[in-house]
Parts: C-alpha cells; structure tokens; sequence
C-alpha cells in the first residue's frame, strides 16, 4: 500500500514482534485491545494509524514501556513528520468479549481514547511550560503552524503517533512519559 507512512510500519512491526515473542494471534490480541481482528492486522501492516489508546493497552498487557512501539522508527520526511491524522476505531462486535450492545462499547473505547490524549495534552503543556518554551519554539521544532499547535495543547485536535514522538524527541524524554 502506497499511502503507508513509514512510522505506522516500524510501530506495526513492534507490535507483531511483541505478539509472536509471547506466541500470540492477531486474534487473540485484537480481542485484548476490543477491535476487529482486521483493524489489528491492519495496525500491524501499517496500513493504520494505531490509536494511542492501543499503544497504551498494549503495553499494559506485555507489562513493557509504551516506548517499546517507537523503537527503530526511521527518519521520517518532513510531510510524514507532520501530516495530521485522524484517529479512528473500527470496533467492531467481539464474541467472546460482548457485553452490552456495540454502542456502549464503542462509546467506551471512544472515552477511553478521550483520557489518553487529555492527559497526554496536559503532558505535553507541562513539559513545554517546565522547559520555559514557547508555544511557537515548539511548533517550530514540529514544523507546524502556532494554531496547530495551540489546537494540540487545547484538545481540539488530537494529537497522533508521530507528533507524540517529535514532542518526546524535543524535550529529550520517552513517549512513555507523555503516554503512561
């Protein structure tokens, strides 16, 4: 697939390392997560942008860092570094796991999301104001407009894989910092 960005691939390709080190299926990991077992392969082929909220379960199941996932990313150009990406979930009814109807759950994965970027938002304002920098030292750093930025900080943007990692690289600390 064409429109794959090299940083979905590497963090793909951690979690499939992760998976086969503990001789586990897509199947079984998808249902640890509460997604479609097609929407976790496709995180895995880097297909998907895996939502920070996976990255997170994921690493709360292996009992490893959140750090783990970003490990070995290449250098990324400067369009991958700063696209913006929606995050989505494909959820999907799980047999094994339903409980409810599928709205509850969805609207539980979608809150669940909700408290990861607020506390990773609140993260990242914290490291930019302990750091004394400015809200447009920082978007320069990201290559993105101050408004951008702003939006990030204020939770009217989410923020995504990419530029949680160019945040943890700037102020010289690990995405688990910003995530766990």
């Amino acid at each position: 697939m064409e429109n794959r960005r090299k940083s979905d691939i590497a963090i793909g390709k951690n979690m499939a390392d992760m998976r086969n080190k503990f001789n586990l299926t897509q199947k079984e990991i998808a249902q640890v997560v509460g997604v479609n077992v097609s929407t976790y392969k496709h995180y895995e082929l880097g297909d998907r942008c895996t939502p920070l909220a996976v990255i997170r379960d994921l690493a709360n199941f292996y009992k490893i860092s959140t750090d783990y996932f970003f490990e070995n990313m290449p250098e990324l150009s400067t369009k991958e570094e700063l696209e913006v990406r929606r995050f989505a979930f494909d959820v999907s009814q799980n047999k094994q796991q339903y409980i409810g109807d599928i709205m509850n759950f969805s609207e539980g994965m979608a809150k669940l999301e909700e408290k990861v970027q607020a506390r990773a938002r609140l993260r990242v304002k914290k490291y930019r104001l302990d750091n004394k920098k400015s809200q447009q030292e920082v978007a320069d750093y990201l290559g993105i407009d101050i408004s951008t930025y702003n939006k990030y900080e204020k939770g009217s943007r989410k923020l995504n894989n990419e530029v949680v990692r160019k945040i943890a690289e700037y102020y010289n600390i690990k995405v688990s910092d910003i995530l766990d």
